[in-house]
């Protein structure tokens, strides 16, 4: 297949569409098929062949990233917890107060461990971008620097999970944070993290002159 590297394609500015949206939708239903289809060889080259011509298509352009966090920007549109337009988002999406959140997600077969079963690295990356959605606010980045996590029971795919976090103290430039992630029946996961809020000096570090 050839086509434009990304350090050579054009880059155009980032705006949300529908489309877009949509294009993340049908790929997050293909691979939740694709994990699990009993499809034969023929089919699976047919589909495959399928697949590399429309990513032939879509190549050429690249979408230049900004750092805001407004709703309709590329930081969060691209989200990969709970970005819209992000094709392996398991969307989560976190309802924020002051001193805390919650938000609800389903986690697909994509994110399957063990049979039946989430796998731990995914719960965690549910809970730190939980934490994170409560840490961070545009007038204090947040990142973090320790997240611990008490597997209480495995955690089911395909059920209905509630993500709460709640922000239980600041000291200094440290936001001390807990978490449980829980089915309808019981918490499955207890956690705790810490976040340390950015300087200036640290956000040049880490992000460039982006």
């Amino acid at each position: 297949m050839s086509g434009n590297t990304a350090a050579e394609a054009d880059e155009i500015e980032w705006a949300p569409s529908r489309e877009r949206q949509a294009l993340a939708e049908a790929l997050r239903r293909l691979l939740d098929v694709a994990v699990e289809t009993g499809a034969g060889p023929a089919r699976l080259s047919a589909a495959a062949a399928a697949i590399d011509e429309v990513t032939a298509s879509l190549t050429g352009s690249v979408i230049r990233p900004d750092f805001s966090v407004e709703p309709s920007s590329y930081r969060s549109h691209m989200s990969l917890v709970g970005g819209l337009s992000h094709p392996i988002a398991p969307q989560l999406h976190m309802d924020v107060q002051a001193d805390g959140g919650s938000g609800a997600v389903v986690v697909s077969r994509l994110f399957q461990g063990g049979p039946g079963l989430c796998h731990g690295g995914v719960v965690a990356l549910l809970v730190d971008h939980a934490m994170g959605c409560v840490a961070n606010r545009v007038d204090r980045p947040a990142m973090t620097v320790r997240l611990t996590l008490r597997y209480r029971r495995p955690t089911p795919i395909e059920v209905p999970l509630t993500v709460t976090v709640r922000l239980d103290r600041i000291e200094g430039r440290q936001l001390h944070l807990s978490a449980t992630v829980a089915t309808p029946d019981e918490v499955t996961v207890e956690a705790d993290g810490v976040f340390l809020i950015l300087t200036p000096e640290n956000l040049g570090a880490v992000f460039g002159s982006r």
